[in-house]
C-alpha cells in the first residue's frame, strides 16, 4: 500500500488536524551522510537490501512500535527480501511474520545505505536499508484499548519510553513517527489504527496518541462531525460505568481498504 507515487489530494480529514495544528505535507526524508558507491566492479561490493518496518498500534491512548531482539539490545523487525519478491511483499511477509498480524496499511518511507563498518570511512561493504511504516490494528472486535495479540520474540514499546536502539533503527524510527503525524494534516491515515467501529472518544485518543499532546474534546468533536468522514452506527457500547456511546465506522467513499492505495500495488 506504499504512497511512492504523487500524493493524494486534501481530505476533509485536514479539518480534524487543525484542532491543534499539525503541519501540511509530510517532511522530507532526514538528513543523512554522502555516501559514495564503490566503483569498480560490483562482485564482492554489491550491498546486500535489508527491508525495516516501523509496526505501530495504538493501545489504551499509547503509540506502540513492535521491537525484536533482547530488551537491552531491541531493533526493528527486519528481513532480506526473496529472490524475485518485490519489496512490498517482503515487508508484508514480514510483519505477518513477527506479528501473526495483517498490517492495515503499508507504506514504503525512505531508502538509505549505512556501511557495515561505521567506524571505517574507506569500508567498501554496506547495506541498502528500505524502511516502511506499517499500521496495525490493535482490538479485533473489543473497541481500539484492547491490546494487540503476544506475538513471540515481539515487544510492543511505548514511543514515549524512549526505547534505546541502534542509530539507524533510530533514524528510521523517528522518521515514521514524524511522517504519521504529517500524514493527519491532510488524510484520514488514523483509521488504519482502529477497527470498523469505534467511538469517538476512541477516535480522539488515537489523535492524541499519534500527535503526544491532548485535543480539546469538545473542539475535535465539532470538527471531525463537520469534515463528514464518519457514519453514525445504530449500535452504541459502554465502557465500565460511562453510559453507552454511539459506535462510528469510516464512510463507504473513504473506505480504509482503498483508501490511499494505488491501483498498481497487488493488494494485500
Amino acid at each position: 500500500m506504499g504512497d511512492r507515487g504523487a500524493e493524494p489530494e486534501p481530505s476533509p480529514a485536514t479539518m480534524v488536524a487543525q484542532t491543534e495544528r499539525v503541519g501540511g505535507p509530510p517532511p522530507g526524508p532526514p538528513s543523512l551522510p554522502s555516501r559514495a558507491v564503490p566503483t569498480g566492479s560490483l562482485g564482492g561490493d554489491r550491498p546486500v537490501v535489508d527491508v525495516r518496518v516501523v509496526l505501530f498500534t495504538v493501545t489504551a491512548g499509547s503509540l506502540l512500535v513492535a521491537l525484536q531482539g533482547p530488551t537491552r539490545a531491541p531493533r526493528l523487525p527486519r528481513g532480506l527480501p526473496g529472490v524475485g519478491e518485490p519489496l512490498d511483499a517482503a515487508a508484508r511477509r514480514i510483519v505477518r511474520g513477527s506479528t501473526a498480524l495483517s498490517e492495515q496499511y503499508l507504506e514504503q518511507l525512505y531508502t538509505l545505505s549505512v556501511p557495515d563498518d561505521p567506524s571505517d570511512p574507506t569500508a567498501r561493504s554496506w547495506t541498502v536499508v528500505v524502511s516502511y511504516m506499517a499500521l496495525i490494528v490493535s482490538g479485533t472486535g473489543h473497541g481500539a484499548d484492547a491490546a494487540p495479540a503476544p506475538a513471540a520474540g515481539v515487544t510492543w514499546c511505548a514511543m514515549d519510553a524512549d526505547p534505546a536502539l541502534v542509530s539507524t533503527d533510530r533514524m528510521v524510527l523517528d522518521y515514521a513517527q514524524l511522517r504519521l503525524q504529517a500524514k493527519l494534516g491532510y488524510t484520514t491515515i488514523a483509521f488504519h489504527l482502529l477497527p470498523q467501529t469505534f467511538t469517538l472518544s476512541e477516535l480522539q485518543r488515537a489523535y492524541e496518541a499519534i500527535l503526544g499532546r491532548p485535543l480539546d474534546k469538545r473542539n475535535f468533536r465539532r470538527r471531525v462531525t463537520a469534515a463528514g468522514i464518519l457514519t453514525q452506527t445504530a449500535e452504541q457500547r459502554r465502557d465500565g460505568s460511562h453510559r453507552p456511546a454511539a459506535l462510528y465506522r469510516f464512510r463507504a467513499e473513504h473506505d480504509r481498504e482503498s483508501y490511499l492505495t494505488p491501483p498498481w500495488s497487488g493488494g494485500s
